[in-house]
């Protein structure tokens, strides 16, 4: 497990909800579902320092899913 030190006068924020497009949001909820099962990561409700999840897409690959016409897209 990992520690971070902070000043001691350091407080936590609260960061707003980021979007995510529908495809995009299906698929980082089935890689966090599937985190969760194998024990990576875990669920947390009473941290004062838990930020929301932002996705960054790899720039040597491509995500791909399908959309509501069942065809796959980038």
């Amino acid at each position: 497990m990992d520690k971070i030190v902070l000043e001691d006068d350091a407080r936590p924020t609260r960061e707003a909800q980021r979007l995510l497009n529908p495809v995009m949001k299906e698929v980082v909820k089935k890689e966090a579902l599937k985190l969760l099962e194998v024990g990576i990561v875990y669920p947390i409700s009473d941290s004062k320092w838990v930020s929301p999840i932002h996705v960054v897409q790899k720039k040597s690959s491509i995500t791909v899913a399908r959309n509501e016409q069942n065809e796959l897209i980038s």
